[in-house]
């Protein structure tokens, strides 16, 4: 298939594509590597069997940036950022396109590519085993469908967990209360709206898989373990943000300080900031993380279960 006719393939996702560009650029949502990462993200998505992997990429854009919009303000008040401004998300970077979004291009991939393997590999001494994964085939959408769940799960929760009245409570030690926007920091309202987005695009797959290629329907107990997934993952970043991402404080005013692009803080010795927890993993390394620990957990109890498409 050359260049021409794949694109004429995927008018509906280029075009949606290309209006995404344009509003992320006029927003100023994505830093100019960011449209690359995510213009390269999009293509591998356009790659799969699958149109519903690209149609989930799209609405986890658009409700990500709803929701950080609604809970901007708190955030600004709340938090303030390392570089001397007011907390709130700023343009994202190309990591921080990957880092949501690598996991599930990688899983991606290798759907494509098993989905032209053969049992059979015709050389020139005859035919051989080929690479024939069917089991395999069937559960990585699983985890597809549970990454997209969790990413988004952990982005409605801390963009509008924010939002909580009741102070949030470390995952860890739910006893002890921490300043909102603290890493491992967790609320009732934030774990409803987490599980309000896995429920979301949950439906969304299910619409998707129903209305294009494989054109059937998600069992219930699928849906379940997707919705099931992107909980867990969001508890997942909540734990991972407690025990190995440090969390920084200003003395002066006891607010969470955030680095931009989900970038280390640094902290002097005998200056204003006062660092908690182990720096282990930056935020972007913690949501990377908990998306792939979760996509293969998913599909592991897909695997188990005999569950898939």
């Amino acid at each position: 298939m050359d260049v021409s006719t794949l694109a004429l393939a995927h008018i509906p996702q280029i075009s949606a594509t290309i209006g995404l560009v344009t509003f992320a650029l006029a927003k100023n949502k994505l830093t100019p590597a960011g449209i690359i990462a995510a213009i390269a993200v999009a293509i591998i998505h356009m790659a799969s069997p699958y149109p519903v992997f690209f149609w989930l990429l799209v609405p986890f854009f658009l409700l990500g940036v709803l929701v950080t919009k609604i809970g901007h303000e708190a955030k600004a008040r709340l938090t303030q950022s390392s570089t001397g401004s007011s907390g709130g998300e700023g343009a994202r970077s190309a990591v921080q396109v990957f880092c949501n979004a690598g996991g599930a291009c990688i899983l991606i991939a290798l759907h494509a590519w098993l989905a032209t393997s053969s049992p059979f590999m015709s050389l020139r001494g005859g035919v051989v085993p080929g690479i024939y994964a069917p089991r395999l085939q069937r559960v990585l959408p699983v985890g597809i469908m549970a990454h997209y769940a969790a990413v988004a799960a952990d982005t409605f929760g801390s963009e509008l967990g924010i939002l909580a009245k009741s102070s949030p409570v470390l995952i860890t030690a739910p006893w002890k209360k921490v300043p909102k926007g603290t890493n491992g920091g967790v609320t009732i309202e934030g774990l409803a709206f987490g599980l309000l987005a896995s429920f979301l695009i949950t439906v969304i797959a299910q619409i998707g898989v129903m209305t294009a290629q494989p054109f059937r329907a998600l069992d219930t107990s699928t849906g379940l373990l997707v919705i099931g997934a992107g909980v867990v993952g969001s508890l997942l970043d909540s734990f991972l943000g407690a025990t190995v991402q440090a969390t920084v404080t200003d003395k002066g005013s006891g607010k969470v300080v955030e680095g931009p692009g989900g970038q280390r803080v640094k902290v002097l010795k005998g200056g204003t900031r006062v660092q908690l927890g182990r720096d282990v993993l930056t935020n972007n390394g913690v949501n990377f993380t908990m998306a792939a620990v979760t996509s293969v957990g998913a599909m592991a109890v897909a695997y188990a279960l005999d569950l898939g498409l």
